[in-house]
């Protein structure tokens, strides 16, 4: 059960579709039986039956990471069986709890299956980029982020290593094989989420500082001139990643910032 290893109170990063757009709300979660109740501080953008991915891990707190990544985490479809004002009872339908590199918890409600994607693929546009960047000393400290990416029925959510730049420019790194790969070469849009809890307890991290940033993705192939410079700037804020690089499968992606998304604005 997500109880088993996620607390009550945790963050959880919600997304959905709205006009077949990504739209995305931080909450906190409290365990009702079966369902988990979502509280929005500021709005709620959901809606009765939609169907939602929302995002949990317990980095509270936690502030050096290494390459086995020890801290539990879990991308979970749901459906959501009711709202009230900022509000949401959520009915999980589908998940696999990862801890380290293993999954240590599933769930697949009878009846779920995964929905064929039919999507088809496209070529991402190369980033426009000379040199490395000037990285956002803010977020010095701040390893991990979450990416959401479009998928079939509901987005998907990835804990992710990140290098982001006073511009709200953010570069990560994803092997090709990956489900978030695929999702992002049959859609370039997607939402990375900022947060500082690994900075703070709840206590204090519920004043709620977090950034959405909507995007476009492209890709920095490795004879793009800024490659060698922005992995170098990656590595110096991730170190744990290094070893990644030397993995010919290994892609650079930079998020074209559009947007900084107020939760005020989606309903």
């Amino acid at each position: 059960m997500l109880s088993d290893f996620i607390r009550t109170n945790s963050f959880a990063i919600v997304a959905g579709y709205k006009q077949g757009e990504i739209i995305a709300a931080l909450g906190s979660i409290a365990y009702r039986d079966r369902l988990i109740e979502i509280f929005f501080p500021k709005m709620n953008p959901f809606e009765t039956d939609q169907k939602i991915t929302f995002h949990l891990d317990n980095r509270t707190g936690v502030e050096e990471f290494d390459s086995n990544l020890k801290v539990y985490r879990v991308s979970v479809k749901a459906r959501v069986a009711a709202k009230k004002g900022r509000t949401l009872l959520v009915e999980p339908v589908e998940y696999e709890m990862k801890y380290s590199n293993k999954i240590i918890d599933r769930l697949v409600l009878p009846g779920y299956a995964f929905p064929a994607d039919n999507r088809k693929e496209i070529r991402l546009e190369e980033a426009v980029l000379t040199a490395g960047i000037i990285p956002n000393d803010t977020e010095k400290e701040n390893k991990l982020g979450v990416l959401i990416t479009k998928a079939v029925e509901r987005p998907h959510t990835t804990v992710m290593a990140f290098l982001s730049s006073i511009h709200d420019d953010i570069f990560i790194i994803s092997h090709t094989d990956s489900f978030k790969s695929k999702n992002i070469n049959r859609d370039d849009h997607c939402v990375f989420t900022i947060d500082h809890r690994s900075n703070y307890i709840f206590e204090k991290a519920i004043d709620w500082n977090y950034t959405l940033i909507k995007g476009r993705l492209r890709t920095v192939s490795r004879s793009n001139p800024a490659f060698g410079a922005i992995q170098q700037q990656f590595i110096e804020k991730n170190p744990w990643e290094y070893a990644f690089f030397t993995d010919p499968k290994i892609e650079m992606y930079h998020i074209q910032p559009l947007e900084i998304m107020c939760p005020e604005k989606l309903t």
